[in-house]
């Protein structure tokens, strides 16, 4: 998986075939992800608990398997990578001085509930 230069916090794709083959057990999963908790501070830690709450509550449709979605992940991890790193910087930078200005809703509220904006 491609690290960008310009942040340490973005990974290119979230998972990958090899990535979740590597896993395999439900408790092999769940040590993985306490692994990767253990390891974050307290507030991304509690930003992983809210997602993994917002990805029970918004299941894939039944016939999304993981054989289905893994090659459109081949072809987004082959458009990231040929991304040029400036304009993905620039985008970000963006979209975090829109975060700070607070001009963004926040996707979660104060539960950890998915929150839905008209």
């Amino acid at each position: 998986m491609r690290r960008l230069p310009w942040s340490s916090h973005f990974r290119i794709s979230p998972w990958s075939y090899t990535d979740v083959n590597q896993i395999g057990s439900a408790p092999s999963r769940f040590e993985a992800i306490a692994d990767i908790a253990a390891e974050m501070p307290l507030a991304r830690t509690v930003q992983l608990y809210q997602f993994a709450k917002f990805l029970k509550s918004h299941p894939l449709p039944a016939e999304e398997t993981f054989e289905t979605v893994a090659p459109d992940e081949v072809r987004w991890e082959t458009q990231f990578a040929a991304a040029e790193d400036a304009k993905f910087a620039s985008l970000i930078a963006a979209v975090e001085d829109e975060i700070h200005q607070g001009k963004t809703l926040p996707m979660f509220d104060e539960h950890g509930q998915f929150m839905e904006h008209p």
